[in-house]
């Protein structure tokens, strides 16, 4: 019996969270497509970002040797 109450619960969740999203499909879509724009911009800026803060590659060293 302790274990059935959380599963019916879990259940009754997840068909209330689909019924909920399947009335509102219009406006759930419209939110995601928002999200990926607003990724895809975060994203395109962070690129120009490391691009400008990126250091220019420095000729190596040359190294002594040394005779004995």
């Amino acid at each position: 019996m302790e274990l059935i109450v959380p599963i019916v619960i879990f259940v009754a969740g997840a068909i209330v969270g689909a019924l909920v999203t399947r009335k509102n499909l219009a406006e759930v879509n419209a939110v995601v497509r928002e999200a990926k724009e607003l990724a895809a911009k975060v994203d395109t800026k962070l690129d120009e970002i490391r691009d400008a803060n990126k250091k220019p590659a420095r000729k190596p060293r040359a190294t002594k040797k040394t005779t004995k």
